[in-house]
């Protein structure tokens, strides 16, 4: 029988306390997926993702996210929404803001 790995319990916070102003990095893989943290406090270029969707939870902050067409969504800590692949979008913050992003790993990122 092969042992366990070593689990390591962590909290969001203090992963992200020590970051400032910016980081973007994967926090775990999950199967074909992997679980992201941003502190942002400015905005993030006009992109879509040609094969995967993508899920932004708010933790801490205000996460505006603008998309193609004028609409523009603004999540609190603690709501999350999924982003379509091919939809274009746009990321900002005015001040600190974490948030967490669920999509499949290799995500293709294509900038406008």
């Amino acid at each position: 029988m092969t042992q366990p790995k070593t689990l390591i319990k962590r909290t969001f916070r203090e992963v992200s306390s020590p970051i400032n102003p910016y980081a973007n990095f994967v926090l775990e893989e999950i199967n074909n997926h992997c679980l992201r943290l941003a502190v942002m406090d400015s905005e993030y270029r006009w992109h879509y993702h040609t094969s995967t969707d993508e899920m932004f939870i708010v933790l801490e902050g205000e996460l505006k996210i603008e998309l193609e067409g004028g609409k523009t969504l603004v999540l609190s800590p603690g709501e999350f929404v999924k982003i379509p692949a091919k939809q274009i979008h746009k990321t900002s913050a005015t001040a600190r803001t974490v948030n967490l992003t669920f999509e499949r790993i290799g995500e293709d990122t294509v900038f406008i």
